[in-house]
């Protein structure tokens, strides 16, 4: 009768994690399907969402059985492996996103120019816009594209700017499209507010690779200094597994890895903080 009453309670248990981690996953699911969504549009990539959740969901089985045969299927390891398959899908657009923002920052500086020109020249805002697209490559062209469309369907050129603006989150855009509007309500010349914008975004570019050149060093000892835990412990569990083991089978040695886990998170912290110079 005891064995009986100890086996429903097992399975009791084993049904109510289940249901946390069912619970877990959907709540997830549905914030992952609506950042997926923003950054989807915002990158142009036509992809829907609900497919990217199935590459998170198979990148999660694939991290998972991956982690399984190189520990020997520890539970643990099994389940960072699943999580941080989990995550690729999202790191992965966040890192497009990132990195076509640095791109139409670099485009920006010569979209301005060509804009005061042909609004030197005589054309409307309008015009300069789309001057832009005929001159420019993605994403600055899709971008202007995209804001000259939403213009033709009734949204005013300020408005599609503005959202534009929110949608990149880009500081040198902030400054420029801030700018546009004021001089638009104020009635200055806007040829030469451009070329201003344009000046003034070549200064902070100077100024960025500069900081980006001394700041090479700090960072690469940050990259250095968090993987090396994981490289030493790497090479001691290829040497001698059974010295390691402890540290992923045992509750003290787990309680050691989550400390450390949250240890490096804060120095890598510490240290982007100390590198991070605003401009």
């Amino acid at each position: 009768m005891l064995s009986l009453v100890s086996y429903f309670a097992v399975f009791a248990c084993l049904v109510l994690v289940g249901l946390v981690v069912l619970q877990a996953v959907n709540t997830y699911r549905r914030r992952f399907l609506a950042r997926s969504e923003e950054k989807v549009e915002a990158l142009y990539l036509g992809v829907a969402p609900e497919r990217l959740w199935r590459w998170a969901l198979l990148c999660a089985a694939g991290g998972a059985l991956v982690m399984a045969v190189v520990t020997n299927f520890m539970p643990v390891m099994i389940g960072l492996g699943a999580v941080a398959g989990l995550l690729a899908p999202h790191l992965y657009l966040r890192n497009l996103e990132k990195r076509r923002r640095a791109k139409f920052d670099a485009q920006l500086v010569e979209a301005v120019t060509i804009a005061a020109g042909a609004m030197k020249a005589g054309m409307s805002l309008m015009q300069a816009i789309e001057q832009v697209t005929w001159e420019m490559g993605p994403p600055i062209r899709q971008e202007f594209a995209n804001a000259l469309q939403e213009n033709r369907v009734g949204k005013p050129i300020i408005q599609a700017l503005q959202d534009m603006k929110n949608r990149i989150r880009s500081e040198d855009l902030r400054t420029a499209v801030d700018a546009i509007s004021i001089a638009q309500e104020t009635g200055g010349v806007l040829s030469e507010v451009l070329l201003k914008i344009a000046e003034t975004i070549r200064g902070r570019n100077r100024i960025r690779g500069k900081i980006v050149t001394l700041s090479a060093q700090g960072r690469l000892q940050g990259i250095v200094m968090s993987l090396l835990p994981w490289g030493l412990a790497g090479v001691l569990f290829m040497l001698d597994r059974d010295m390691i083991r402890p540290m992923f089978t045992t509750v003290p040695g787990q309680l050691m890895l989550a400390v450390i886990v949250v240890l490096e998170i804060m120095g890598w912290l510490v240290i982007r903080r100390l590198i991070a110079v605003d401009v």
